[in-house]
């Protein structure tokens, strides 16, 4: 339960026993008092329920974790600041999601559906993944959050500069699935979306917790901070 304390941002590529407690794409139990009044009414339904929220990439203090409410629909994202007081229990990381038991309601939603296929792919990559968004909301709490049309979300944590024949050969098993998958890189610097990545252009886009910006190199441009 110390963790709960340590909202702290940083290098989200290390490894979970290294670096921040909490990182974008994990979920968070939350009291519905962490909610300002300000929240809709749908997000305190989702509270109250015991649903969890995202934590969200955001400006990092000692006081709060910037996190999401995920409604029903696309158009029912609230965002908000929640305090150590407000947080239960540890996070859901996107890690642990790899290997848990797939939702009764697979048979019916492709990107459900996919997973062993997803695992079997994912297999030849020796790098720490996860799975967040739609697929793995649903995976760690059992709601509905995925429909017919949906993308499963890859997290890939890689802290040093990667090999691109093995990034590009993973793409390559990945684009063999029925459905699309997201791949994000986490690298030093920030989130990188891979399909970016693998098209080498001169600058990439980069999502901090500062915000986004381009970068020609995020693990160089981290590097030479730390020199």
């Amino acid at each position: 339960m110390g963790r709960l304390t340590d909202l702290a941002g940083g290098d989200y590529s290390q490894p979970r026993t290294v670096g921040p407690a909490f990182r974008p794409h994990d979920l968070v139990h939350i009291t519905p008092a962490a909610l300002t009044p300000d929240a809709p009414a749908w997000a305190q339904a989702v509270v109250a329920r015991g649903e969890p929220v995202v934590v969200r990439r955001g400006h990092r203090d000692a006081t709060t974790l910037p996190v999401g409410v995920r409604g029903a629909s696309r158009d029912r994202r609230f965002a908000a600041r929640v305090s150590p007081s407000g947080l239960r229990g540890d996070p859901v990381t996107p890690e642990s999601l790899v290997d848990g038991p797939d939702p009764a309601r697979d048979a019916r939603i492709p990107a459900l559906a996919v997973l062993p296929a997803l695992r079997a792919a994912m297999a030849p990559w020796s790098g720490a993944w996860g799975i967040g968004g739609a697929v793995g909301y649903e995976l760690a709490c059992g709601a509905a959050a995925c429909h017919a049309q949906s993308d499963v979300d890859l997290i890939l944590r890689v802290g040093r500069t990667p090999v691109p024949a093995a990034l590009r050969a993973l793409a390559e098993r990945l684009a063999t699935l029925p459905v699309r998958c997201d791949v994000q890189l986490e690298t030093p610097a920030g989130g990188v979306a891979l399909a970016d990545w693998l098209s080498a252009p001169p600058q990439v886009l980069v999502k901090s917790d500062q915000g986004p910006y381009l970068a020609a190199d995020p693990w160089a441009l981290m590097a030479g901070c730390t020199s």
